[in-house]
């Protein structure tokens, strides 16, 4: 069953012939009702006049009254075509809405995944490159802490700013492999010296391994590589890498003696013995200028107890000897 209703309208040409037929209809029932009575209805000109501007204001009424309702239909039409209008712009909006936010849901999850596939496949790099350059500035035990959190942070800036190069990738591996060679002889070296020591004629071991020299090392013994009892003295050691060197020239030593001089005193060391290795490529000159003006500046008690000694890898077994 259909129940959509039809827009009534009505042309200007059908109320002119309502008006018109309303007209006749009047006249001739006029007619025919003063053709029925005995008397004859006589009009003047005044009447005549006044009878038709009746008839033709009568007809404008309904011609008005026609044209209102015609109007008032039209406006209820325009009013709803304009909410249906405005109702199919609105689900258009927020259809369009919707595949927008899809659309810009699909792509954030695209980046997110991308993002997570760049951090997973560099999280292996970064850590290992992390883990050598924590190696390279921790194997000899002479580590400033802020230092290397500081060279961390830049390692991890660099690394996830840009890519490797091939190029670089190779010069990064054959510097890794430099680095692993000289550390891997400065380890079998360092070792070499403390168990030298360690053999020499009535010494006790108290510690071999290695120290760190700064401020939040407070265990006994911990700021030194190797402490012994030889004679009923207490000697320390501590071995420095020979790549290190160039780092303390640059920095300040006299804080790594600074933290030496209160090892000392705290662990009542009678003897420190501070070993710069030297090598073909490495001099140890310019760091033992820095460590002597370092010693000029301490109180006499302790720097009397510290001994600097540049050594080949070579003179190790003389070396240890002299240490009485």
């Amino acid at each position: 069953m259909d129940n959509e209703k039809n827009e009534w309208t009505i042309t200007y040409k059908q109320i002119g012939i309502i008006v018109v037929s309303f007209m006749l209809g009047v006249i001739i029932a006029l007619l025919f009702s003063n053709s029925q009575k005995d008397t004859i209805t006589n009009f003047t000109t005044t009447e005549l006049i006044g009878f038709v501007l009746t008839v033709i204001i009568s007809g404008g009424s309904i011609v008005l009254a026609i044209a209102a309702i015609a109007l008032g239909r039209s406006s209820e039409q325009a009013v709803i075509n304009r909410s249906d209008e405005s109702i199919r712009l609105q689900t258009e909006l927020f259809t369009k809405t919707t595949d927008a936010l899809q659309s810009i849901k699909a792509s954030t999850g695209v980046t997110e995944k991308r993002i997570e596939d760049i951090i997973a496949g560099r999280a292996g790099e970064i850590s290992k490159q992390l883990a050598e350059l924590a190696s390279d500035e921790t194997v000899s035990g002479k580590v400033d802490i802020r230092e290397l959190e500081e060279k961390i942070r830049q390692s991890i800036t660099g690394t996830l700013k840009k890519e490797e190069s091939d190029e670089d990738k190779i010069k990064r591996f054959e510097r890794r492999e430099k680095m692993r060679k000289q550390r891997d002889d400065y380890e079998k070296n360092h070792s070499s010296l403390m168990y030298s020591i360690a053999n020499l004629p009535n010494t006790k071991i108290l510690k071999i391994g290695h120290g760190s020299p700064v401020a939040s090392q407070t265990e006994p013994l911990s700021k030194f590589d190797g402490v012994f009892n030889k004679d009923g003295k207490t000697i320390a050691v501590s071995t420095f890498m020979p790549t290190n060197y160039e780092r303390y020239e640059r920095e300040n030593v006299g804080e790594i003696f600074t933290n030496f001089a209160q090892g000392i005193e705290a662990d009542k060391v009678d003897q420190m013995h501070l070993v710069f290795f030297k090598t073909d490529q490495e001099d140890t000159t310019g760091v033992l200028n820095r460590a002597e003006k370092s010693l000029s500046v301490m109180k006499d008690e302790l720097s009397s107890k510290i001994f600097l000694h540049s050594v080949s890898y070579e003179d190790i077994d003389s070396f240890s000897e002299k240490i009485h």
